[in-house]
């Protein structure tokens, strides 16, 4: 009898510690961050100089780094 007490004690802290790793999954998850790289290239103090000297790639790095920040951002 004694047996089987011991191990229902330990099947309850396998499911509550279960229950609780799940928990914390899940509130991490739900966590977005927004990125704003293009804005913290553009206040660079160097920026002006880039986009002067080779406007047209200055243009299509912003944009491609707007791009794959709004698919990494976007929900599923």
């Amino acid at each position: 009898m004694r047996l089987i007490c011991l191990e229902n004690k330990k099947h309850d802290s396998g499911v509550l510690l279960k229950m609780l790793l799940l928990m914390l999954l899940l509130i991490s998850g739900c966590k977005s961050v927004k990125l704003e790289n293009s804005q913290r290239l553009m206040n660079h103090p160097e920026f002006p100089k880039a986009a002067m000297e080779a406007p047209e790639f200055t243009r299509e790095v912003l944009k491609t780094i707007n791009k794959l920040e709004y698919e990494l951002e976007r929900p599923e």
